[in-house]
């Protein structure tokens, strides 16, 4: 156990060493090459992810590039997560890299000494290919990867970003426009609520699922989940935004919705019985395929709409981290520089999957076969662009989602926001003071 610590200790020593504001400069072309690492062999642990279908019909590429053997594992995330945390708890150094997903295990992962901070690695010229472009993520993106010593634990790969789909079949007829804040939103549904046939507004329902959804309407309501590091959820601007969320899904969603989780909310909307759905845009793929959808060609895609807080769309990042433990760091590296390069981006966008490269939507291959409508891509580039981490960056992130997702199916089943809102208040920082000290 001792030995554990000091070895958690020395980590963070060396993340503070690497903190500080992080300026990326371009590497000297002449003086990297893919081949440095030629003959070593990598294992890689893997999450069952669009992101990582897309990748994985690639890794050959990589392979003959690099001149090293690639093995991985692909398990669902749950699972995923269950073996590294057996992994490294046993100091086992056989994960080299490992696909993380930030909005869960960021924090954790980060105090547990897991990650190994890359802010050196993107500084050598000889280990970072220069057209590369740290800078070439977004704001958002940047952000999600970037521990709060300044160390950066991952390259960001997939970003979701939460946005709002309707039916461009019933807002015509009505001459409707999507909503520009929730003041709109709110005049709206009424007018496309129709029961049983059309339900004017869907959001999940089902505690822990709703969690990633409520901020949709909390920060651009002005809420919080913190405020210097204490608990803020019971904010007037949090009662207000429990209140408005709930109470929308309590007259206008489909009954039982206080049970939805991504799938019924997805189900429901596309088999044509909900008029407007706000959720993670990388749904929509689903919504335009035939063989599941009766809505394809019907949807319109834009930005969730902006409040008194402002403008923020809610985005959630995985990334290729390299592990601490790994006895083939700058190796590992260079896998995850290679599957978060623009080239692979611009596979997965036109595969229809999110990134958070700003250059990849530009792209002329991109324009020239998109997958998705116009719109989508529009809303979906302008949402990452005004992109905030939709769940509270600390390590029982999964125990807040409990919390706050309990206080939102019982203001959805009619107890008042303030009453629900100060339990979860109560209840939200008794876990901060276990788990952030």
């Amino acid at each position: 156990m001792a030995a554990h610590r000091f070895t958690r200790r020395a980590f963070l020593k060396t993340a503070a060493a690497a903190a500080g504001p992080f300026v990326w400069t371009p590497a000297r072309a002449q003086s990297f090459t893919w081949k440095r690492f030629q003959g070593k062999e990598l294992f890689l642990l893997l999450t069952k992810h669009p992101f990582i279908d897309v990748l994985e019909k690639h890794i050959p590429e990589f392979e003959s590039l690099s001149g090293m053997k690639v093995k991985w594992e692909t398990l669902p995330e749950i699972q995923a997560r269950q073996k590294l945390t057996v992994e490294m708890t046993a100091n086992s150094g056989g994960i080299d890299s490992f696909f993380t997903s930030l909005h869960v295990e960021k924090k954790r992962f980060w105090k547990a000494g897991w990650y190994h901070p890359l802010n050196k690695f993107l500084q050598d010229a000889p280990l970072t290919s220069p057209d590369f472009d740290w800078n070439d993520f977004t704001d958002g993106a940047r952000a999600g990867v970037t521990q709060p010593d300044g160390s950066i634990s991952a390259m960001a790969a997939f970003i979701d970003a939460n946005v709002l789909f309707y039916r461009k079949d019933l807002f015509g007829p009505k001459s409707l426009t999507p909503p520009k804040t929730l003041g709109d939103l709110e005049q709206l549904v009424p007018k496309l609520h129709a029961p049983p046939a059309t339900y004017g507004i869907v959001l999940r329902g089902l505690k822990n699922a709703n969690a990633t959804q409520y901020p949709s309407i909390l920060f651009p309501m002005g809420g919080a989940y913190l405020k210097d590091g204490k608990a803020v959820l019971d904010s007037k601007e949090g009662v207000a935004a429990l209140d408005l969320y709930t109470r929308l899904l309590r007259q206008y969603a489909p009954p039982g919705v206080v049970n939805f989780n991504w799938y019924e909310c997805s189900a429901a909307f596309m088999q044509g019985q909900v008029a407007i759905y706000m959720d993670g845009v990388n749904f929509a793929s689903q919504f335009e395929d035939a063989a599941k959808s009766k809505v394809v060609g019907k949807v319109g895609y834009a930005m969730l709409p902006s409040g008194p807080g402002g403008h923020v769309a809610p985005i959630y990042i995985t990334g290729m981290a390299v592990s601490s433990q790994s006895r083939s760091k700058e190796a590992a590296y260079l896998f995850g520089q290679w599957a978060t390069s623009k080239q692979n981006m611009i596979r997965e966008l036109m595969a229809g999957v999110g990134v958070g490269r700003s250059s990849t939507w530009d792209s002329s291959e991109v324009k020239a076969k998109p997958k998705m409508p116009a719109d989508w891509y529009q809303a979906y580039q302008a949402s990452l662009k005004i992109g905030r981490q939709g769940l509270p960056e600390i390590v029982g992130v999964t125990e807040y989602r409990d919390i706050i997702g309990v206080a939102i199916q019982k203001a959805i089943e009619g107890a008042p926001a303030a009453q629900v809102l100060a339990q979860a208040q109560k209840d939200f920082q008794d876990l901060l003071n276990r788990t952030e000290n």
